[in-house]
């Protein structure tokens, strides 16, 4: 179990500077797909950070199964939209310096076989272990970077505008990819994806939570039933779907109004 409970969150990266973050509460419950929604520059990546126990809140907490983040840690994943992948090392060693982390006792000939397995498992050959980064493209790279995460099998799985620099084509593949291996899973990850195409989370969640200008807070949250989760092909037909979608445009819309006035 992964039941994460955000209290009183507040942060700023320098003591007494202006907050980038204040008053953040919510619960999340193992196995639920959140996506975080909002302008650029509202908060998103830095309440990720903040999850992944890269940061340390100014004030509040957050808590995992009642326990208190301090560091980071291998039972949360993290996908970054640079891919974060070593430039000098191959795909293949990317994925088992995650492996080698998380399995110290396994010795390295098991080791590659979970990475092939990994890649296979993200739609890539097994040529690709021994490829550099700057030798895939980048739908190559960040299903490599999936592959990476998913390959320490941690609980929760922090994904930071992964398909934000990938083509529709590419983009529209990897989220369909991530959807598929999340769903199928017998014990679901609890994931947080952060975006700001307002359309991706209402593909990709079964919860959205959007974020306001900075000084951020949640302004509006949604859950999405599974009897009622759009697909590819129903997300611009169905009726509640579409009012739901004109509801997060319109309290973004409203958000930055508010904040321009």
């Amino acid at each position: 179990m992964s039941n994460i409970k955000i209290h009183d969150l507040s942060f700023s990266y320098e003591k007494g500077g202006k907050l980038i973050l204040e008053g953040i509460n919510g619960e999340v419950h193992a196995g639920e797909f959140v996506c975080i929604l909002g302008q650029s520059g509202c908060g998103k990546s830095t309440l990720l950070r903040l999850l992944a126990g890269l940061e340390k809140p100014t004030t509040g907490e957050i808590l995992i199964d009642g326990q208190a983040i301090e560091g980071a840690s291998l039972k949360r994943g993290v996908v970054f939209q640079d891919y974060g992948l070593f430039p000098w090392m191959t795909a293949g060693e990317n994925i088992m310096l995650a492996l080698k982390q998380c399995f110290p006792k396994k010795d390295k000939k098991e080791l590659k076989q979970i990475a092939l397995q990994m890649l296979k498992k993200v739609g890539l050959e097994e040529t690709v272990f021994k490829k550099l980064p700057k030798e895939l493209s980048g739908g190559m790279k960040q299903r490599c970077a999936i592959a990476q995460a998913l390959s320490i099998d941690p609980p929760i799985l922090l994904m930071d505008e992964p398909f934000g620099a990938l083509d529709a084509v590419t983009r529209a593949r990897l989220q369909d990819l991530l959807l598929d291996l999340w769903s199928k899973e017998e014990q679901k990850k609890t994931v947080f994806f952060v975006t700001h195409d307002v359309d991706e989370a209402l593909l990709l969640a079964n919860r959205i939570i959007v974020l306001g200008q900075s000084p951020s807070n949640i302004i509006y949250e949604c859950s999405i039933p599974e009897e009622k989760r759009p697909t590819r092909e129903t997300q611009f037909e169905n009726v509640e779907i579409l009012k739901l979608r004109n509801e997060l445009i319109r309290q973004i819309n409203k958000d930055v109004t508010v904040h321009i006035s």
